[in-house]
């Protein structure tokens, strides 16, 4: 088995925006090669870039 993982770190102000963009179109488009049998979406919500504010 192979695992491919990718992380993304993307800014507050468009996380909605991506987050749709993952679900509705990019994802699906991933899929839908034929490549990969199936596809986790996860948010990691422990971990700040260094120099994060909050």
């Amino acid at each position: 088995m192979i695992i491919y993982s990718v992380t993304i770190s993307v800014d507050d102000s468009i996380e909605e925006e991506f987050v749709n963009w993952m679900r509705k179109i990019h994802i699906p488009d991933v899929m839908n090669t034929g490549r990969f049998i199936s596809c986790r979406f996860s948010k990691l919500i422990s971990h700040k870039e260094d120099g994060s504010v909050s």
